[in-house]
């Protein structure tokens, strides 16, 4: 095989063949016409919108919808995320170099500013949801967008990632532990950020909306057998909301599956605003040796 991947290739993609494999049987990539392929002849699409495709068609994972995305992008816009994103970046070394995946990373807001204050990163998006992914393709200039389904497998060598983020993303059980163990690098790092009970509590009862169980902390701490427990830090705020803020909170998440936003305004109509929130997250560091 020649390079791992072709030089014109557009954007950020062209860097990230160093480190992206064939889902199918694990083999490196190069460039080819509409996409790559492997050295097998399996061939991947690259969307016009600019990231690439690596899901097979035994995939159901279909990612979160426009909706979903278009609310979260409202309040990141708020700033009632912004104490979250400033401690994953703390989390990450500043003299952090590599690869930086993040996984179910949606539309790249992390990463990219993981990658604005770490300029020794390079980083790639895995996401099943192709509105995320296009969002993703133009959130940072070094960092690519790639459509997978993580819980079927991580479509990165062994052994080559520096950084790891996992923000209000499910894990993949012990599978998942495996193929993280799999494709970090010594010296690497996981950022695993996951909701504490107290999040969004003011809604939750009232609006009968999933609960957040209590430990899942513990839980992301102990996911890697043979990691080191860095630091858990716990960021927690309450942000005076917006009746319509308070909806885009609720329909930004797993929420989104169970409830319609038409049903939670009516709901909401009586609130007197603002609504004070609670966001609360555990920001998990992860060392591997």
């Amino acid at each position: 095989m020649t390079d791992r991947a072709s030089n014109d290739s557009p954007g950020p993609l062209a860097p990230a063949f160093e480190i992206l494999q064939c889902p199918v049987c694990g083999e490196p990539f190069e460039g080819a016409t509409g996409g790559v392929r492997c050295e097998a002849g399996h061939h991947f699409d690259r969307a016009r919108q600019g990231y690439l495709s690596l899901r097979g068609g035994g995939s159901s994972a279909t990612g979160d919808t426009v909706a979903m995305i278009e609310a979260r992008e409202r309040i990141q816009r708020s700033g009632a995320h912004d104490a979250i994103a400033a401690a994953i970046v703390d989390a990450v070394p500043v003299e952090a170099s590599g690869w930086l995946v993040d996984l179910g990373g949606g539309t790249g807001w992390h990463a990219a500013r993981v990658l604005d204050a770490r300029p020794g990163l390079r980083g790639v998006v895995l996401d099943a949801s192709v509105p995320a992914l296009r969002r993703a393709a133009r959130a940072h200039e070094r960092l690519a967008a790639v459509g997978s389904d993580v819980w079927a497998g991580i479509p990165v060598a062994d052994a080559s990632v520096a950084v790891v983020l996992r923000v209000f993303a499910p894990g993949a059980g012990a599978r998942g532990a495996a193929e993280l163990d799999r494709v970090l690098a010594p010296g690497a790092r996981v950022v695993v950020v996951v909701p504490e009970p107290a999040h969004h509590h003011e809604l939750v009862k009232p609006l009968k909306l999933l609960k957040v169980p209590a430990g899942k902390a513990d839980e992301a701490a102990a996911s890697i057998p043979g990691a080191r427990h860095a630091t858990t830090t716990t960021v927690t705020g309450v942000h005076e909301l917006t009746r319509e803020q308070a909806i885009d909170a609720i329909m930004m998440g797993p929420n989104a599956f169970h409830q319609e936003r038409e049903a939670l305004a009516e709901a909401l109509a009586s609130w007197p605003e603002p609504i004070a929130v609670t966001i609360s997250a555990s920001v998990v560091v992860l060392d591997i040796g």
